[in-house]
């Protein structure tokens, strides 16, 4: 089974090139391009939210008889506060702001030109504007394909909800604590943003927390002038209030600012690359096998083993094959059939030149199989003759290392099938292949016929009806093998 996908890995292999540029490659090259022309930061900000015991209270009863944490509960609904328009907006009010008065640059670098652009002059300033031109292009097409129409938005409004979309918010379990992550080209800038929106969200939680209180407070002093009620228990109830205003500025606070990101979180080059590798096998993997399910030609060993069993040449050179692959083959065909040389035909399905091509190399092979037999017979003879002459057996003797050893040893592997080679010599008949029905008159006497094939240029049923019309005209051994070279 390996080796089946081994070989079909080994045929398939442009596509599994093409997939490996396209994967690996695109990736790679968008990867470098981003990091090059945008590359994004990310910058993030922690800030406590410690529940006063009110909190506590509310948020209990609301999941009572549920499975919903009230720590969760109440984060949750922070989160949702802060990613809300209005902590945007002001946000980007005063990121305008402090822009205005230098920053996220030091004012006394303010006059010079940053690093980032002294990058983007030249050619590179160029590209980068024709890349933010090609995205607008595409966001617009994509609006008018999608919703029909494409809005203008103006900078402002652009801009906040540009940073609503870069904000992102982590619940670090178990705690009162939010992660508060912004996605920005910048470093400086998205350091500051990560800043002001902390600095915003925390200072719009304490006002309301603090209206919410005070506007409590005056209705219980409004019950405390009419006479109403315990005024005691007034009075402790807006002591209470006062205190936990007080108690709000150090439950709700940015407890670690933001810094400055050193490298880009947005692309990475190397891990793109590795995902893209990991994808890459997959892809190749699912389409290697869809192309095998869903093919009937044959292009393994294995899909050959399936129509000629074992006798199934495996891949023959066409152009100057060794005399090793040589050897193999013949040796091969004479232990599977006892194949004799001057009784058998070759074809190569779908090429006259081909099978004129393998003809030769299995002529050639047969040939020296035929001098080795009849160099076998000799010994054999001569072996007889000694040991006659000397009375005892006609078992084959040979000196160890002696020049008739490898005689010997082919002769074992001959199995004693040695036969009597006709004057003329080899000589193997062409069936020719650019026509797959050829009359089945030619095989018509031939001990084995041999059907040299393309990987996946044949289909099994092709070869199985090839098969069974030699059968038919009495032909005991046919050989598959594909052609290569």
């Amino acid at each position: 089974m390996i080796a089946h996908y081994r070989q079909l890995l080994r045929y398939y292999w442009g596509l599994v090139a093409f997939t490996f540029v396209v994967l690996v490659g695109g990736t790679a090259a968008i990867s470098t391009f981003l990091l090059y022309l945008s590359p994004v930061y990310t910058a993030s900000a922690k800030v406590s939210l410690l529940p006063t015991q009110t909190e506590l209270a509310f948020s209990q009863n609301f999941v009572r008889s549920t499975t919903i944490n009230p720590a969760n509960l109440l984060t949750q609904t922070h989160i949702e506060y802060l990613l809300s328009r209005e902590i945007a907006a002001k946000t980007v009010d005063r990121m305008i702001a402090e822009q205005a008065e230098g920053l996220p640059r030091p004012a006394a670098a303010a006059s010079a030109p940053s690093e980032a652009d002294r990058r983007l002059t030249g050619l590179n300033h160029q590209i980068a504007e024709r890349f933010t031109s090609f995205r607008r292009s595409a966001r617009r097409v994509y609006n008018i394909v999608n919703s029909g129409r494409h809005v203008q938005i103006d900078p402002y409004t652009d801009a906040v909800l540009t940073l609503q979309d870069s904000i992102d918010v982590d619940m670090i379990e178990g705690t009162y604590i939010l992660k508060i992550k912004v996605f920005w080209g910048k470093p400086e800038a998205a350091a500051a943003a990560a800043n002001f929106v902390a600095e915003e969200y925390v200072s719009y939680a304490r006002a309301q927390a603090d209206a919410a209180s005070r506007r409590m407070e005056e209705v219980l002093s409004q019950e405390i002038a009419k006479g109403n009620g315990n005024f005691s228990e007034l009075e402790d109830q807006i002591n209470a209030l006062r205190l936990a205003r007080a108690n709000n500025f150090a439950a709700l606070r940015v407890i670690d600012p933001a810094i400055v990101p050193v490298y880009p979180a947005f692309p990475r080059v190397i891990v793109n690359t590795v995902f893209a590798i990991a994808g890459w096998i997959m892809a190749s993997a699912f389409l290697v096998i869809c192309a095998d399910t869903f093919s009937s030609t044959v292009k393994t060993d294995a899909d050959l083993r399936r129509l000629f069993g074992p006798r199934v040449l495996g891949f023959m050179p066409l152009r100057r094959p060794n005399r090793a692959k040589l050897a193999e083959l013949a040796k091969q065909m004479n232990l599977q059939c006892n194949a004799i040389p001057w009784q058998g035909a070759v074809t190569a399905v779908g090429s006259d030149k081909e099978s004129r091509r393998l003809t030769a190399v299995i002529e050639v092979a047969l040939r020296r199989l035929k001098g080795r037999q009849k160099q076998y017979a000799q010994y054999q003879q001569g072996n007889a003759r000694t040991a006659e002459a000397q009375g005892g057996s006609t078992a084959l003797q040979a000196v160890p290392g002696g020049p008739s050893e490898t005689v010997v040893q082919l002769g074992r592997l001959l199995d004693g099938r040695a036969e009597a080679a006709p004057v003329n010599g080899v000589k193997v008949t062409d069936l020719g292949g650019a026509d797959e029905s050829f009359s089945m008159n030619q095989a018509r006497g031939f001990n084995w016929v041999v059907i040299g094939i393309r990987p996946g240029t044949v289909a099994e049923e092709t070869l199985q009806g090839l098969t069974a019309r030699l059968q038919a005209q009495g032909v005991e051994n046919v050989f598959g093998v594909y052609l290569k070279g």
